[in-house]
């Protein structure tokens, strides 16, 4: 059930993000598996690609389903770019369980899987890892009032913009350098069968492989496995196909990563401000009293309490508990160990 305040808080909020970014061709939002913010963006940008973070879906679902096939097949079916594999691994935990199948679709309906992804946009993360990032960067001012929070937030975005626009002005060449890198890392030791029809069309399979092979098109920049689509980075089956004509692999990369962008994105400069002291006063005819709240007894929480597949949370080692070496978990031995496998406990026996 959907509570109407947080659900109204939430439009709000996400109409003040309309006013500000609009609403762009392309536009993807990835949320957590909140109620109130899934049914905001719904409603506030109904033509945005709504994506869900991977990361709270999966907590989501051990909480109900577990086992060593959902292990093996949910997150390779979140990372697969092909519709083809991520077919493969839905097929194998619905033989192996049709009602934690039957969850998902009825209760994660977003995009989550990367085999479903616009072209449009780039950005091919499967979890919220930024919003976390952003919060853990700023989570040590996140005790300050309200405008104090604010306008740290700005100093912060101020340095971190300065030193980019600096690096920019460095920064020579068409594509980013670290780009080029992991291309170039790529492209050795590739072991793929490239079959050319001229030299924009092409077959590419693996060496002694399965005989799955990727058609690549220089001229639309695609390739049958859809990586290079989405990301804008070519793939191993492009990278093989565009190596073998010894053209530059720069060319072939989304300009989304080209120093002119980097440059573009850096260049406006966020205004410098006065402490709070000398801001202009104001008189709306009122006076807002902070909340009267009544204290609790005990220390007060600053930190979120985190789930149990997190870090840090309860599978962490506590003091003066033992982990089992077999199922890496605590409070007992390894030989009272009742998961682990019998084969590793065998093993161990042997060697005493």
């Amino acid at each position: 059930m959907i509570d109407s305040e947080t659900n109204e808080n939430w439009i709000w909020f996400l109409q003040r993000l309309r006013d500000a970014i609009g609403a762009p061709t392309g536009l993807a939002i990835c949320t957590d598996a909140g109620q109130g913010v899934m049914a905001g963006v719904k409603e506030v940008f109904p033509d945005a690609e709504h994506r869900e973070c991977m990361l709270h879906l999966v907590m989501n679902f051990k909480k109900r389903y577990s086992g060593k096939i959902f292990d093996d097949h949910l997150w390779p079916a979140a990372y697969s770019w092909s519709p083809y594999y991520f077919e493969k691994h839905w097929k194998a935990m619905e033989e192996a369980k049709p009602s934690a199948m039957t969850y998902i679709r009825q209760w994660h309906t977003r995009i989550w899987t990367r085999s479903q992804f616009g072209t449009h946009c780039k950005v091919d993360y499967v979890t919220n890892n930024l919003a976390e990032c952003f919060n853990n960067w700023i989570k040590q001012f996140k005790g300050l009032n309200l405008d104090d929070l604010m306008d740290k937030i700005r100093q912060l975005i101020m340095d971190k913009w300065d030193v980019r626009r600096t690096v920019s002005r460095k920064i020579e060449g068409l594509i980013l350098p670290h780009i080029i890198k992991n291309l170039k890392e790529q492209s050795r030791n590739l072991d793929m069968d490239v079959q050319r029809s001229g030299d924009i069309l092409a077959e590419v399979s693996v060496k002694g492989g399965s005989g799955f092979k990727c058609v690549v098109n220089l001229d639309e920049r695609t390739c049958h496995c859809r990586k290079w689509q989405v990301s804008g980075i070519p793939c191993k089956h492009a990278i093989a196909f565009i190596t073998s004509l010894r053209e530059p692999l720069e060319k072939h990369v989304d300009m989304y990563y080209s120093v002119q962008k980097f440059r573009a994105a850096y260049e406006i400069l966020i205004p410098a401000m006065p402490d709070k002291s000398q801001w202009p006063q104001s008189d709306h005819g009122y006076f807002m009293h902070p909340p009267l709240i009544k204290s609790t007894s005990g220390r007060r929480q600053n930190k979120r309490a985190k789930g149990c597949t997190e870090a840090n949370g309860s599978t962490t080692k506590k003091k003066g508990s033992h982990q089992c070496p077999i199922c890496k978990d605590y409070g007992h031995r390894w030989y009272n160990c009742k998961d682990g496998d019998p084969e590793d406990i065998a093993a161990m026996l042997a060697e005493k």
